[in-house]
């Protein structure tokens, strides 16, 4: 359980923007005073999504998910409270001290035999690696030194079936090998599966080793690389390499790089670009493309650039847009992954490469126009057809709007947007002198979670509400005034654990009528209206109890309060009347 004191929650939420830390995880547009994304916690295909910069708040008109910048965080990484303000402090490098107990992650106990069984796998080829003077000076030609062998844990198996012996001296049985894939079936008995090869460890999201991508140095074999095959840990189209070292960097800096190969991404590690991961090829699934969503709301594709490469970007790229993603590509047009780069031309050469990052749809106009022979109207009206139907799935409505125009100035010919369904006119509630006793509570806890004036008259005048939910919540609005003098929606969220009026607090700040002029005498009306309700609900529920049978005390005892009630409707009826 981690411990926070409540000034440095306090001091976090103040300095967090809650835009910046929701575009880590989401794009996010401007739209008026506020900003919106693709709700995370819905299936969400038309942004529904609202985020307040003013109110450091966020609410979903679909789904009704909401809260503040702590409560965003918890509910998209599923974390505790506590794990949430952790998260946002690394986000904003706020020095947070804490006290923390370590708690276990509670592991099915064969996997962690399983891992256990890699991990070790892990020790004993980095240990190799280093009695092996061919494979490791193959590493070091490649400018794989000491620091970047370590940090990746790079590794060498040595010949026949040395590993599987070093394993079993552990106690491990062959059936747990077997489903780590590590070892196999040979001739002469048992044999290791990456016999002779150097050994790049792949780890899950977690950072849990799950399986190897191994290169041989016999030039004889024709299977240059190998990978793990599919075991219950090890699933290729639900791996990312490196995904738990590049997540926190890839959430400062606000986007992925994603290439093809563990190479490639080791020589961008090495040229000071840390944020990097691969897919383990060029076919990339849905479940990648969530791993990568999740390491930031910006995913940059740098995968080769022949015909494959670019397929596979082009194929990547839909499913990421489609998951809401916001994308770009680097453009390399060089004819070498990031790997040969660094080798041919050093660091600074692959950091320029990343210089040549395109936008999407820059990247839909020149691959879908590569081979079209724009004096040709059939060709011209298919292209035009294929690129509009792409830009129309960008998010952005100036970036529709100019890749249309550039359609237009390609082909010459006329193209019309599809309305989307966000463009249709929404229809605001009117603002209305509350009514209803549910308008007249929500409106006199917007006035008290604005003003501490309202705060001081709700308690002079009423000082209670008729539903239970936004009882609590003017209880927690008076409580935090006195402490504070002044409180604010992203406070009362964090103020409360329970979760209906963390929710009523969300839906009162993105009320259109919260942000109002504070008139007193409105306030007083929809007091009255309160206390009006109160009464007649007290009425009601006298007049039930005078038909039930009972002594001539006890009816004498209801009708005084029967007329009492009466006389105090009366009452207020009349001062209604003389508004």
């Amino acid at each position: 359980m981690v411990r926070i004191r409540e000034d440095d929650i306090n001091a976090i939420r103040s300095k967090a923007d809650i835009v910046d830390i929701i575009s880590r995880y989401l794009p996010v547009s401007k739209k008026g005073k506020s900003y919106t994304a693709l709700c995370p916690f819905h299936d969400d295909h038309s942004p529904s999504l609202s985020i307040s910069e003013d109110k450091q708040i966020y609410k979903c008109f679909v789904c009704g998910a909401g809260g503040n910048v702590f409560s965003f965080v918890q509910n998209y990484e599923k974390i505790t409270f506590p794990e949430a303000v952790v998260k946002v402090a690394e986000l904003i490098d706020y020095p947070l001290q804490y006290e923390a107990d370590t708690v276990r992650e509670q592991v099915d106990p064969h996997k962690a035999t399983l891992y256990r069984i890699l991990d070790d796998t892990i020790k004993y080829s980095m240990y190799e690696l280093n009695s092996a003077p061919e494979q490791k000076q193959y590493l070091v030609d490649r400018g794989l030194d000491e620091r970047v062998r370590d940090r990746f844990e790079i590794g060498y198996n040595p010949p026949g079936d040395a590993l599987y012996r070093f394993l079993k001296a552990k106690g491990y049985q062959d059936r747990d090998l077997f489903a780590c894939n590590v070892i196999r079936n040979a001739s002469q008995g048992f044999g290791d599966v990456f016999s002779d090869r150097i050994m790049f460890p792949i780890h899950d999201a977690k950072g849990h080793p799950v399986g190897f991508s191994a290169r041989t140095l016999d030039p004889r074999n024709a299977s240059k690389y190998i990978n793990t095959n599919e075991t219950e840990l090890f699933e290729k189209g639900r791996l990312v390499y490196n995904a738990h070292r590049a997540a926190a960097e890839a959430r400062r800096q606000g986007k992925i790089y994603v290439t093809e190969g563990v190479t490639d991404v080791i020589a961008f590690d090495r040229a000071g670009v840390p944020n990097c991961v691969c897919t383990l090829g060029t076919s990339c699934t849905k479940d990648q493309i969530r791993i990568l969503k999740d390491l930031s709301a910006r995913i940059v594709f740098c995968y080769d650039g022949d015909d494959a490469g670019q397929n596979a970007t082009f194929r990547a790229g839909k499913m990421a847009i489609a998951a809401g993603a916001m994308v770009s590509v680097i453009r390399n047009s060089g004819g070498m992954d990031p790997d040969e780069i660094i080798r041919s031309g050093g660091k600074e050469a692959l950091r320029d490469l990343l210089k040549n990052e395109i936008s999407w749809g820059e990247f839909v106009l020149n691959y879908l126009s590569r081979n079209v022979n724009f004096d040709n109207y059939l060709e011209k009206k298919e292209f035009a057809q294929q690129a509009m139907k792409e830009i129309e799935l960008l998010n952005d409505a100036f970036d529709r709007q100019y890749f249309r125009n550039e359609i237009e100035k390609m082909t010459g010919l006329h193209t019309e947007e599809r309305r989307r369904p966000e463009q249709q006119a929404v229809r605001r509630k009117e603002i209305r002198i509350p009514s209803g006793i549910q308008d007249a509570e929500e409106l006199i806890l917007m006035y008290m979670i604005r003003n501490p004036h309202a705060v001081s008259r709700f308690e002079e005048k009423l000082g209670f509400l008729s539903d239970p939910v936004r009882s609590k919540t003017a209880m927690l609005v008076v409580d935090r005034t006195r402490k504070k003098s002044v409180c604010t929606p992203a406070d009362l969220i964090d103020a409360t654990e329970n979760e209906d009026v963390r929710q009523l607090v969300t839906k009162l700040a993105t009320d259109e009528r919260f942000d109002r002029e504070y008139d007193e005498a409105i306030l007083d009306g929809a007091m009255r209206r309160v206390r009006s309700y109160v009464i007649e609900k007290n009425i009601e529920s006298l007049s039930e109890q005078l038909k039930q049978p009972m002594n001539d005390e006890s009816r004498m005892i209801l009708l005084q309060k029967y007329q009492e009630s009466m006389q105090e409707r009366r009452r207020y009826i009349d001062e209604d009347d003389g508004q």
